[in-house]
């Protein structure tokens, strides 16, 4: 008896774990137009209640949760792909600089600027970057050819590096949302759950998007993802509830 018990748990796991490799195509309910030049990535503010972009002309705005710009900081960067906010700062991710720039959340003003070096292509460098809640570390992630993914400590000096190279053609952005990390692959139009703390893939799903460079997820749960080339945002329902 005991022996077919231990039967039916490992054929219970082998069937989850396919089910978690199963690619599940979604359907947006719903899209926007920006008027936003290029926008490479998105993020939620805490509080919910807006949304800061960035271009991939070197632009940081702020918006509402309907994509309408509401404040533009007085700064030009270079090739911004990624962004993040938290309480006190938003962080924009120069790719072919390799720097992050920090600037103040209520006057958008450049506070900082830290230099990661990396000796990849110029245009396949950092385009990911998000704060990973389960193990207090941003995460910072290369486009591909390879992609790495650098773990780094609150003072923005890096910790750890794990290649994350095998898990899709490309990663475009990233996100922190339910106790996991989200990841979004332009090259495969596909979004992935990720275990925050072994970094291997939960579940997968589809999106019809052309250049999907974004993504976020609102205080319903609602999942978004931005598209570069169109210039649009995309509204979804929670990918773990369809």
């Amino acid at each position: 008896m005991r022996n077919i018990q231990y039967s039916i748990a490992a054929i219970l796991l082998y069937s989850a774990a396919m089910q978690a490799q199963e690619t599940i195509s979604l359907k947006p309910e719903k899209f926007i137009s920006l008027e936003i030049p290029e926008p490479s990535d998105i993020c939620f503010r805490p509080d919910g209640k807006s949304m800061f972009i960035v271009s991939d002309n070197g632009y940081l705005f702020e918006t509402d949760t309907q994509g309408k710009i509401i404040r533009k900081a007085d700064y030009a960067g270079m090739d911004d792909e990624a962004v993040y906010v938290d309480e006190k700062f938003v962080y924009a991710v120069e790719e072919v600089t390799r720097k992050i720039k920090i600037f103040n959340i209520n006057t958008l003003k450049l506070e900082r600027t830290v230099y990661l070096p990396y000796a990849g292509g110029r245009n396949k460098g950092y385009e990911a970057f998000t704060f990973n809640k389960a193990k207090n570390k941003f995460v910072i992630l290369t486009e591909k050819d390879p992609i790495y993914l650098f773990e780094l400590d609150t003072d923005l000096k890096v910790v750890n590096e794990i290649s994350l190279g095998k898990i899709a053609r490309d990663i475009a952005s990233a996100t922190y949302y339910n106790d996991f990390l989200w990841l979004l692959s332009d090259e495969d139009m596909t979004v992935f759950k990720v275990d925050p703390n072994s970094y291997e893939v939960l579940g997968k799903w589809s999106v019809p998007i052309i250049n999907p460079e974004g993504i976020a997820f609102d205080k319903n749960g609602n999942m978004l993802i931005q598209s570069d080339d169109m210039k649009r945002l995309y509204f979804f329902k929670n990918p773990e509830k369809q």
